[in-house]
């Protein structure tokens, strides 16, 4: 598995990206937050210059995350996922308890029955520039990965509302503007915030699906204000 890390004085923090992308999409984000964490960010499975599988669905990646996790990092970690990233590590923080210090998820669409259909069948035209002008992670990747995710292959194991539930460390969910490109629903907020045990919600108006790399100083204060113990996030 291919990865990066940026030593910092903090504790560990991994960041699992989205499909079609690469462990350098998170780089903006990590140069914004190298003083407070000792961030890893790997390439999932049929992406970056991770070995291509048979199978990409959500618990294969989670496996290989918490692989990662245990025999890299070697200690609790705080998770953060975008995209399909927010789902393997809704995943991982739901399975393993002792693995996960806290949890963002940045607009993941959470219910993926709920994504509608021509957000499902041609999200990549839709993503902003920033993302689609990513040609080495373009080159890189699986064109398999889609395959299983239009199928359905790749959430056939993947039941969000038994993860939410499970899940116990205090979490976030970052919400891009749907009108902007967001894949974060309303009503993935109001059903996840039911289930989950410690949760916070914000809403980061006009910036799309992409935040992290469109607006990587304002995705960085948000998480630090999430871990900031005597404030609270307005949504």
């Amino acid at each position: 598995m291919g990865y990066g890390i940026l030593p910092g004085s903090g504790p560990p923090l991994l960041l699992v990206h989205g499909a079609a992308a690469r462990w350098q999409v998170y780089r903006p984000l990590m140069l914004a937050l190298q003083d407070g964490y000792h961030q890893y960010a790997p390439d999932l499975r049929g992406h970056g210059v991770s070995d291509r599988a048979p199978d990409y669905g959500i618990d294969g990646f989670a496996a290989d995350i918490i692989d990662f996790a245990d025999k890299v990092v070697g200690a609790p970690v705080h998770l953060f996922g975008h995209s399909l990233g927010g789902w393997i590590a809704l995943t991982v923080a739901a399975r393993r308890a002792d693995l996960v210090r806290s949890l963002v998820i940045a607009d993941s669409g959470i219910y993926p029955d709920d994504i509608p259909h021509e957000v499902r069948t041609a999200w990549l035209a839709g993503l902003p520039l920033a993302l689609r002008s990513l040609a080495t992670s373009l080159h890189q990747f699986d064109t398999e990965v889609l395959n299983q995710y239009h199928d359905r292959r790749m959430t056939r194991d993947y039941h969000p509302d038994e993860l939410l539930a499970r899940v116990r460390c205090p979490t976030l969910l970052i919400q891009a503007d749907p009108a902007c490109g967001g894949f974060m629903s309303d009503n993935d907020v109001r059903r996840a915030t039911k289930l989950l045990a410690d949760v916070r919600h914000i809403r980061l108006d006009g910036v799309g699906h992409g935040l992290h790399i469109e607006d990587s100083a304002r995705v960085a204060d948000t998480f630090r204000e999430f871990h900031r113990p005597t404030q609270s996030i307005r949504s």
